[in-house]
């Protein structure tokens, strides 16, 4: 018991200094953890068994996936989306739409087709935790920026969704069309109902009985309430969340009638803080604990999650090349977007969920997202490491020479 509370107290110093050591080196802190999760785990030293894993990792992924959603809801301005979004949305859209395609068409002669559709749906998602810290520092347009930042947290945000209503219809045997663009049936918008009604009503208690609510992780403790309710009508949980995140996010919106029953700002800054901090610290264990999991597969599956993450790529040239002007974006712009490709926390939880539900082919999907997570980290890395080296920058010129205005662009000098 004593090497376990040392070990937690330990992981919270951990996390924050390779959150530093990220800042500094531009080595990604959640790709150490991966390795170091792996070394220590069943697949190398044994330090840690799956006995000692139990049944955490099922409770830790459920919890890590309600705290992205209900954090991606509050992150969902619907004011911001429609002025300022629609290229990110775009973007979003445009990479998650040909990743899971070609990735579904190209492994479905080799899988059932909701397999492949899964595995595509799963490495949907860019991971924020990485995109955001990386590119902070380099010399790219503010626009560019905020679109990288923002598509980010929309893939999040559609991989889930689709992920969620793809396995709930194999699941329940009635995988078809309609299954996939409606969620499996009416599930989705009675639990986006729900979610929807939970928020209301806290808003509408925090109105009423402030100074019994606010407290810190009221919020929190309220989303992890609706979750499990939610869940016990037999209906979608995470989806539910994220409506009642974005409804929080958006309350001002609705009409001042009813505004004065509702408390607007059910999330104070305290919880937000807060909030940060948990969703620091489910990230820095989880991805321990996806490292302990990760197993040395058959050489195939390696192969091919190689190829998925070139294709990963691929499919962001394509995406940039469309949604970025030439005439508004510089070269080094389209460069560093084409190569913010890494998978993240998002993709991880979903990677454990067709396992945990007894999906045939369970098994198959994590181990080869696992090493689709880790390949595109490192991948990633080395593309800001060595993306403004000018003989870098000469060796993918060719693909951008639209955005090449001058030959000095070139010559840059890190």
């Amino acid at each position: 018991m004593e090497i376990v509370i040392l070990g937690l107290a330990g992981l919270f110093f951990i996390g924050h200094f390779l959150q530093w050591f990220f800042v500094k080196t531009k080595i990604p802190d959640l790709l150490i953890l991966i390795v170091a999760g792996f070394i220590i785990g069943p697949s190398m030293l044994n330090i840690v068994t799956y006995q000692h894993l139990g049944q955490v990792g099922t409770v830790l992924a459920t919890v890590t996936l309600i705290i992205i959603l209900y954090e991606g809801g509050l992150n969902l301005n619907a004011s911001s989306m429609l002025k300022s979004s629609l290229p990110a949305l775009l973007l979003s859209l445009l990479s998650f739409v040909l990743i899971a395609g070609l990735t579904a068409l190209l492994l479905t002669p080799f899988f059932p087709f909701s397999t492949a559709l899964l595995i595509g749906l799963g490495i949907g998602s860019t991971s924020s935790a990485i995109v955001f810290p990386m590119i902070k520092p380099l010399s790219l347009k503010e626009e560019t920026k905020t679109l990288l930042s923002l598509e980010s947290a929309f893939t999040d945000v559609l991989a889930i969704i689709a992920f969620l209503a793809v396995l709930d219809s194999v699941l329940s045997k009635n995988y078809n069309a309609s299954a996939f663009l409606l969620g499996f049936g009416t599930k989705p918008f009675l639990s986006i109902g729900l979610g929807a009604g939970s928020a209301f009503l806290w808003a509408f208690f925090r109105k009423l009985f402030l100074k019994l609510f606010n407290m810190p992780f009221a919020t929190e403790a309220w989303s992890l309430l609706t979750y499990g309710c939610i869940e016990l009508f037999d209906l979608n949980g995470p989806i539910g969340i994220l409506a009642f995140g974005f409804t929080l996010a958006n309350l001002n919106l609705i009409p001042s009638s009813l505004s004065s029953l509702l408390n607007l700002k059910p999330v104070s800054e305290k919880e937000m803080s807060l909030l940060q901090e948990i969703s620091f610290l489910l990230k820095t264990f989880f991805f321990l604990y996806l490292g302990m999991l990760i197993q040395l597969s058959a050489l195939n599956i390696f192969i091919l999650a190689v190829l998925l993450t070139l294709l990963i790529f691929a499919t962001r040239y394509l995406a940039v090349r469309f949604v970025f002007s030439a005439k508004k974006f510089p070269y080094f712009d389209a460069l560093v977007s084409m190569g913010m490709g890494p998978r993240g926390l998002a993709c991880a939880v979903l990677a454990t969920l067709p396992l945990q539900k007894g999906y045939q082919y369970g098994e198959f999907i994590q181990n080869l997202i696992f090493y689709i997570i880790l390949i595109s980290i490192v991948s990633t890395s080395l593309f800001v490491i060595f993306g403004q080296k000018s003989f870098f920058q000469k060796v993918f010129a060719p693909l951008f020479k639209a955005y090449i205005k001058e030959k000095s662009e070139l010559d840059t000098v890190s």
